[in-house]
């Protein structure tokens, strides 16, 4: 009869069993059920399937969807477990082979920032599980998570991330898995965002004072030091926190922050007052002069930003001034009260948005007007006693 219509026929069994018969003779037991939707689930071929075992798998799809289960997404989720167990990819492989490949050129901070917050949110609970497994419902408690505790820009930037990782898996040819399946993202118009601030800082001349008698005032030498530092330099709290000892030649009175940990790759100069050369050098007589200049707690680990935050707010400058407000602070003083030249100032905050297009960029540029507006803001600040 199928042959002759040209078109499958269907022989009812009951409560949606049927045997669909197709022109070219061959036959199969579907079971038509509806959750959501209508779906056909093919339960095997006629005559290896009997009617008798089509019988009870129907009924055995049938308990699934009275349990809330569709058999037919439980079908698919069995299949991808078994192709799963067939193949030793991991999200931890993959995000190996995509920082290899994809981010070996870029800084080793970066690097490390991605992969610190891999660690710390996704390999925890994903870091094992096959790519092509990964839900978006699994992505999106992650990033609820981050949300959750206010790190808003990191939301932002995980999602970004993991959005690479995916789409680099898709094109890679020895996954195929993943070509099924969707980058597993939320929308991020659904995430809360952050509105843009300034970092506090200190900027009224005024008010200098009291700040840099706190600083002196504080018993910890590295946290003093790096904190004392950072005034006289105004650098961002990232190129202080992670310089180390052989970026400093002191006989020059000069310290060179390669390209690399640059915000904009560029290397940077940075002349150093007699006052700095010597708070360096006392320093040194503290934690010696190999490895970090500002060592943390933790074996290997930098002085962390928290901990300078931690002393600032202690002193009494919680919302009020930050490691970053340094440079604001330098930046305001040195134009309103020192009358320095802007350029010089620019200059050595390390605002080179163009340099780039300019063509040859030259490090050393103002460098002996650097080297007296060091010199004025090292003796200003000295005199705030």
């Amino acid at each position: 009869m199928a042959a002759e219509k040209k078109k499958p026929q269907r022989i009812g069994d009951g409560d949606g069993l049927m045997l669909v018969v197709q022109p070219n003779g061959s036959a199969s037991w579907v079971l038509r059920y509806s959750t959501t939707r209508r779906t056909d689930l093919t339960l095997g071929r006629w005559p290896t399937v009997t009617l008798a075992l089509a019988r009870e798998k129907a009924e055995e799809a049938r308990r699934l969807i009275a349990a809330g289960a569709d058999p037919a997404e439980k079908r698919a989720e069995e299949k991808k477990a078994r192709a799963s167990a067939a193949s030793p990819d991991t999200l931890r492989l993959l995000f190996d082979d995509w920082m290899a490949t994809t981010k070996s050129d870029k800084s080793a901070v970066y690097r490390g920032n991605i992969e610190a917050a891999m660690k710390k949110d996704v390999f925890p609970r994903l870091g094992a599980k096959a790519p092509h497994l990964v839900t978006r419902a699994e992505i999106l408690e992650i990033l609820r998570a981050i949300e959750e505790r206010g790190a808003f820009e990191m939301v932002r930037r995980l999602r970004m991330w993991l959005r690479e990782l995916f789409e680099f898996g898709i094109d890679d040819e020895s996954r195929p898995l993943l070509l099924a399946s969707p980058v597993p993202m939320g929308t991020l118009r659904s995430f809360k965002t952050r509105k843009a601030m300034n970092f506090p800082a200190v900027t009224n001349h005024a008010d200098v004072k009291a700040l840099m008698v706190a600083l002196r005032r504080t018993e910890n030498w590295t946290v003093r030091a790096a904190l004392l530092f950072s005034s006289y330099v105004f650098q961002r709290p990232t190129e202080i926190r992670e310089a180390t000892w052989a970026e400093f030649d002191l006989q020059q009175a000069r310290w060179v922050i390669p390209a690399e940990r640059m915000k904009g790759r560029l290397e940077h100069w940075v002349p150093l007052a007699p006052q700095v050369v010597e708070l360096l050098r006392q320093h040194q007589g503290v934690v010696g002069n190999e490895g970090w200049l500002f060592p943390g707690r933790r074996y290997g680990k930098p002085l962390s930003e928290g901990t300078l935050s931690g002393r600032l707010n202690a002193c009494g400058y919680e919302g009020k001034h930050s490691p970053h407000g340094f440079r604001a602070m330098a930046r305001t003083v040195l134009d309103e009260r020192l009358k320095v030249d802007t350029r010089f100032i620019e200059k050595q905050l390390s605002h080179e948005v163009d340099a780039r297009l300019k063509g040859a960029y030259n490090r050393a540029e103002y460098w002996d007007d650097r080297v007296l507006m060091m010199q004025a803001w090292a003796d200003w600040l000295d005199a705030q006693k």
